[in-house]
C-alpha cells in the first residue's frame, strides 16, 4: 500500500509539472483535461485541485472551479484563499448573494486581506447594499492602516482603489456638502500618496476641488496630472473647467484649443461652445454644441444647450425641436419633466421665428474601421488596449465588443475594430480576430 501510495505520488508530481507548463502557455483547456482526467481515476493533492479550479476558472468554467473551490473549503476550511477565489467565481456568475457571503467568510479568516474588502464592497454595491459596501471599504482602509509600512508600499494600488471607490460611493450617494467634503477630500489624497505617478489620482482630486468650487487648489493637482499622462485629453478638458469657474473663459478656450482636432469627443467641444458663449460668441458656440449632438445624441445637455444657443438667435423652430428632445432624454433618466426646458419651450412658442439656421453635418463622427494589435487584456476585469497601427494610439476594448465567440483576447493577437470616441479617449465598441498570437 506505502509503494502504490509511493507511485501515485510521483505520478501526479509528473502530471503536475505538466499542468504548470500549460498553464504558463496559458493552455488552460489542455491543463485541465490532463488534471480532470487524475482527478476521476485518482486522487488529487490540495496543490492538483488548486491548479484545476484555477484552470477552470480561466477558461471561463466557473461552475466547475465553483466545485473545486467548494472542496477545497471543506478540506481547509481555516484557510481564507479558498473562500476568497470560490468568492470569485460566484461573482463571475453574477451570484452576488453568494459571494458577499463567502467574502465575508474570507474576511472572517483572513481580516487583512484588503483586496477582499474591496471585492466585497462591489458586490454590495451590485445588490444596492450601501451602507454595508461604505462599511466593507472603511474597514479595507483601517485594516491597510494597521499594516507595517513595507506591507502598505506592497498593498498601494489596492488601497489607492479602495479610497477611491469610498469616494465615488459617497459623492453618488450624498453628492458633495460640508458634512462631507472633508472625507471626501481626505481619501482622493490619500489615493495620490498610495499612487503618486497615477495620474487618474491627482485628476480625480482636481475633478473634486472643482466641484467644491476650490479652482485655483483644483489647477495645482490637475497640472500634476497632465504633466503625468499629457495624452489623455480629459485632464486638460478639467482644467478648462477649471478655468471656467475663475470667469476666464478666454484662458479655458485656450486650453482647449491646444487639444489635437481627432482627439476632440462630444464633451470636448460642449466645453468649447461654453468658453464661447461665455464670450458672447453664440453662433460660434452653437456650431460647437450642434457637432456634439451628432457626435454624442443621446445627451440631454448637448440638446438643452444648443436649444438654448438656438433660442438666443432666433431659431425659434430648431431650438423648439432640440428642447423638446432634451427633455425626452431627460424624461427617460428620470422619470419626469425637466422643468426649466418645459418652461422655455412654452415661452418659445409664443414668440416669433426668426431666420432659420442650417448646420453642417460633420462627418468625422462616423465611426471607423481600424486595424491594430492587442496590447493588453486584463482578464479578471475584462478589458484591454488595442494599438491602432493606423496611428498608434491606444484604444478600450471591453470583453463584451469582442465578436469571436468563445475566443479569448490575448497579447499580440492581430484585430479588427470599430474605432469610436468616449469621453475617456477612443474605444472600440466592435472587436473581431483576424490572427490569433
Amino acid at each position: 500500500m506505502e509503494e502504490e501510495s509511493i507511485a501515485r505520488q510521483n505520478g501526479e508530481a509528473e502530471l503536475l509539472e505538466q499542468a504548470k507548463l500549460l498553464v504558463q502557455a496559458e493552455k488552460w483547456r489542455d491543463a485541465v483535461t490532463i488534471l480532470g482526467q487524475h482527478r476521476q481515476n485518482d486522487h488529487l493533492s490540495i496543490e492538483g485541485m488548486s491548479i484545476l479550479a484555477y484552470c477552470y476558472s480561466r477558461n471561463k468554467d466557473y461552475e466547475e472551479a465553483s466545485q473545486v473551490y467548494q472542496e477545497l473549503c471543506k478540506i481547509a476550511p481555516n484557510e481564507g484563499k479558498w473562500f476568497y477565489y470560490l468568492a470569485f467565481q460566484y461573482r463571475a456568475t453574477a451570484n452576488f448573494e453568494a459571494a458577499m457571503g463567502t467574502y465575508e467568510k474570507c474576511l472572517e479568516l483572513s481580516p487583512r486581506w484588503i483586496k477582499a474588502y474591496l471585492e466585497l464592497g462591489q458586490v454590495c454595491e451590485e445588490l444596492n447594499s450601501l451602507d454595508k459596501a461604505l462599511k466593507a471599504y472603511r474597514d479595507g482602509i483601517q485594516a491597510y492602516k494597521e499594516m507595517m509600512p513595507s506591507r502598505q508600499k506592497e498593498l498601494a494600488t489596492i488601497y489607492s482603489k479602495i479610497c477611491t471607490e469610498t469616494a465615488r460611493l459617497l459623492q453618488s450617494r450624498d453628492g458633495i456638502s460640508e458634512k462631507n467634503i472633508n472625507e471626501l477630500e481626505f481619501l482622493l489624497k490619500e489615493s495620490t500618496v498610495a499612487e503618486p505617478e497615477n495620474a487618474d489620482t491627482w485628476y480625480r482630486l482636481g475633478n473634486l476641488l472643482i466641484q467644491a468650487n476650490r479652482p485655483d487648489e483644483a489647477l495645482k493637482n490637475l497640472e500634476k496630472a497632465q504633466a503625468l499622462a499629457p495624452e489623455k485629453e480629459y485632464i486638460p478638458h478639467k482644467i478648462a473647467q477649471a478655468f471656467l469657474k475663475k470667469n476666464d473663459p478666454e484662458q479655458a478656450l485656450k486650453v482647449y484649443e491646444a487639444i489635437p482636432r481627432h482627439k476632440r469627443p462630444a464633451y470636448i467641444l460642449h466645453g468649447i461652445a461654453e468658453c464661447l458663449l461665455k464670450q458672447g460668441q453664440t453662433m460660434e458656440g452653437a456650431k460647437y454644441l450642434f457637432e456634439a449632438t451628432q457626435k454624442e445624441p443621446g445627451k440631454f445637455y448637448h440638446h438643452r444647450d444648443l436649444g438654448l444657443a438656438l433660442a438666443t438667435l432666433g431659431d425659434r423652430d430648431q431650438a423648439i425641436k432640440e428642447l423638446e428632445k432634451a427633455n425626452e432624454l431627460y424624461k427617460k433618466d428620470n422619470g419626469k419633466d425637466f422643468s426649466k426646458i418645459a418652461n422655455k419651450i412654452k415661452e418659445l412658442r409664443s414668440t416669433p421665428q426668426g431666420e432659420r439656421i442650417v448646420f453642417r453635418e460633420n462627418t468625422r463622427s462616423i465611426p471607423k474601421i481600424s486595424y491594430g494589435v492587442i496590447s493588453k487584456y486584463n482578464f479578471e476585469r475584462g478589458f484591454g488596449f488595442i494599438d491602432d497601427e493606423n496611428d498608434g494610439e491606444t484604444v478600450f476594448f471591453h470583453i463584451k465588443s469582442m465578436k469571436n465567440g468563445t475566443i479569448n483576447p490575448v497579447k499580440g493577437m492581430k484585430v479588427k475594430f470599430v474605432r469610436e470616441m468616449s469621453e475617456k479617449g477612443p474605444k472600440a465598441s466592435k472587436v473581431w480576430v483576424i490572427q490569433p498570437s
